[in-house]
């Protein structure tokens, strides 16, 4: 009984600290490109030029075929 009773107040406790006010002036700080995930595009294009650096040969990312030229 011990258990489940603390094993139900760990599980409130979790839950209840994700609940978070955020203040207007904090919004600012959420609402910057860099805070979305969905807009990489720019660290793609670096790791892209890392890759291209690494390897000696750019390009290929994302198409198909070879190096011999039988396309």
């Amino acid at each position: 009984m011990n258990r489940l009773l603390l094993l139900a107040l760990a599980a409130l406790c979790t839950c209840a600290a994700g609940c978070v006010h955020v203040r207007p002036y904090e919004r600012e700080d959420l609402a910057r490109p860099s805070m979305d995930p969905e807009n990489e595009q720019a660290q793609a294009a670096f790791y892209a030029h890392v890759h291209d650096s690494r390897e000696g040969a750019p390009g290929g990312g994302g198409v198909a075929g070879g190096g011999c030229g039988c396309n």
